[in-house]
């Protein structure tokens, strides 16, 4: 069962452009009566092994935007671990809560991205990218000029990346649903650079969550993130082979709703335990 929940995170993370770590956390509760503070940690885990596979499928591809990835997950892995710990701070049901809403937002957004931009939902993470011409990354806050390190373009990232970090470690997502507009807005570059990058980015700040995960003493069942992660990693290269054909407005749309099922699925759980 461990292996076919990874499955479904490795698939469902790979056929969307943002937002698909956060089906991670409800499936390991729901089908692995996992403990929701549990359940977050060994979804970081297993969202940043699965991200980082799509890291390697997108090397060769020259979308990756580096300098902003790394600025990016700089400030968010710093910001993780604050994320742990406030995890740690509150109770499951009201954590749970939390979560719900976040989900509801995110499933809105993906909705109204299919509705309104369709094309979008055909760039996802685990797709085999066309070699287009590459945009330069620019830096809005310094006036359009190139994306360097500087006060005015980290200054740009630091708010997304900061609240991708306090989300990551507090819920488990690996915050795709941030990291992608955000570049979009500030960096000015394509949305299928966008999303390649938004994969190294999540690989380091979920990696950062989970190391504080385990730093803070809580048990970590290594066994079953093994399986968890294997499975995630059969997943994502499931999507490499099937994204050509299943990404479409409709397919995101099916995301959208089954996630917010999923999600009052769990919330009514932790709230009758």
């Amino acid at each position: 069962m461990a292996i076919l929940v990874g499955c479904i995170i490795g698939l469902v993370l790979g056929l969307t452009g943002a937002g698909g770590s956060v089906f991670a956390v409800p499936l390991l509760i729901i089908f692995l009566s996992l403990p929701a503070q549990q359940a977050i940690g060994l979804s970081l885990g297993a969202v940043a092994l699965s991200a980082l596979l799509g890291v390697f499928t997108k090397l060769k591809s020259g979308d990756i935007q580096w300098l902003p990835a790394m600025v990016y997950s700089v400030i968010g892995s710093l910001v993780a671990p604050l994320g742990n710990w406030a995890n740690r701070q509150i109770d499951e049901t009201l954590l749970m809560l939390g979560f719900s809403v976040l989900v509801v937002v995110v499933a809105v957004r993906m909705w109204l991205q299919a509705t309104k931009q369709p094309q979008h939902t055909t760039v996802v993470r685990a797709g085999i990218l066309s070699q287009e011409p590459s945009a330069i990354a620019i830096c809005r806050m310094n006036k359009g000029a190139p994306f360097r390190i500087g006060l005015p373009c980290v200054m740009g990232v630091s708010a997304g990346a900061m609240l991708t970090g306090l989300l990551s470690g507090l819920f488990g997502v690996g915050g795709g649903f941030l990291i992608v507009p955000t570049l979009l807005f500030l960096t000015g570059i394509s949305i299928r650079q966008a999303v390649a990058t938004s994969l190294v980015v999540i690989t380091a700040i979920s990696a950062s969550g989970f190391i504080s995960f385990s730093l803070s003493g809580s048990n970590v069942d290594l066994h079953l993130l093994a399986l968890v992660a294997s499975g995630g990693m059969m997943g994502m290269i499931a999507g490499v082979f099937t994204s050509k054909y299943l990404a479409s407005p409709t397919l995101q749309k099916i995301f959208a709703v089954l996630m917010l099922l999923i999600a009052a699925i769990t919330l009514i759980t932790q709230v009758l335990n």
